[in-house]
């Protein structure tokens, strides 16, 4: 089968011609038909993330497509199923892929599956993040640093969804995307302070860290929640504010990957795609999405 894989840490990517995974009993063998592009794909292949991946290694954590077989301990989808999910052992740039059954679901039905493949990663970050972890409730008013990337998009319309009043910063080129987003209140993080015009806050969720968190804490309310994929928050300087501060690791769930099929297949969460790549222009969409210049995730097309 076709793979793009990581040869030398910070080397150019390599398409080559690799045996076929076998999966494993707690596993799906799944025939890839789209995946997409996120950041982490970009920092391992830079041999960032060396400590937790040996060479060479088939890029790639999210997909969709279908089953081709199940181990004996997955039997929540069958043979022939069209599935999305992601994998945390790489490797769904490929044209089949042997991933985890917790991170194998039905994919949503209205989306196709370079769109279904948009999915997983960017939109289970968002989900863990405001409900697991900040407990988002309705009424409440959310900050969002980094609105309008990947897992912004589908934070902004998960809390518009759950009845919070939704904040976003981010560009001022992202404004119009924020917006048809349903973004209540859009920040020019580059010509406005938002600690400026966001009066009191519930929620952060910060995609973009760095100087923002000490900023961010500086307008949550006592009992606030501040949440990050990024990096680890104080704290203690949290405890000293009287807030709480999370980060998170995202996690594949079945039952959370179903949850957003059913929120996109009743119309509540949109899909975008900025621009699609065939497999064996993997670098080039790594490249483009490295620009971050155009809303929407970068599919890269298997099948």
């Amino acid at each position: 089968m076709k793979a793009v894989r990581v040869k030398q840490w910070g080397q150019p990517l390599q398409l080559e011609e690799i045996p076929q995974p076998v999966p494993g009993n707690d596993e799906v063998l799944v025939r890839v038909r789209a995946s997409s592009v996120n950041p982490i794909d970009g920092v391992i292949a830079a041999g960032h993330m060396q400590e937790m991946y040996s060479l060479p290694i088939t890029l790639g954590t999210d997909f969709s497509g279908d089953v081709v077989s199940v181990g004996r301990e997955a039997n929540h989808v069958q043979p022939e199923d069209a599935v999305y999910g992601m994998s945390l052992q790489r490797g769904t740039f490929a044209e089949f892929a042997a991933v985890k059954a917790s991170g194998v679901a039905r994919k949503p039905r209205s989306l196709d599956y370079v769109q279904a493949a948009a999915v997983p990663l960017t939109a289970l970050s968002a989900w863990q993040t405001l409900f697991d972890l900040a407990k988002l409730q309705r009424g409440e008013r959310l900050l969002i640093q980094g609105a309008a990337g990947g897992i912004g998009a589908f934070a902004v319309q998960m809390a518009k969804e759950k009845g919070a009043y939704v904040m976003g910063s981010d560009i001022p080129d992202k404004g119009d995307f924020l917006r048809e987003l349903g973004t209540d209140q859009v920040i020019d993080a580059m010509g406005e302070r938002f600690e400026d015009v966001v009066g009191h806050v519930d929620v952060v969720l910060d995609l973009v860290g760095r100087d923002l968190v000490e900023r961010s804490f500086n307008v949550l309310s006592p009992g606030g929640r501040y949440v990050t994929t990024i990096g680890k928050p104080s704290q203690e300087e949290a405890q000293k504010r009287g807030i709480e501060a999370h980060t998170t690791f995202t996690q594949p769930t079945v039952e959370e990957l179903t949850q957003i099929a059913q929120l996109i297949d009743a119309g509540k969460l949109k899909v975008f795609i900025g621009r699609t790549f065939p497999l064996e222009e993997a670098a080039a969409a790594l490249e483009f999405k490295q620009e971050g210049v155009t809303p929407g995730k970068v599919g890269i097309v298997v099948d």
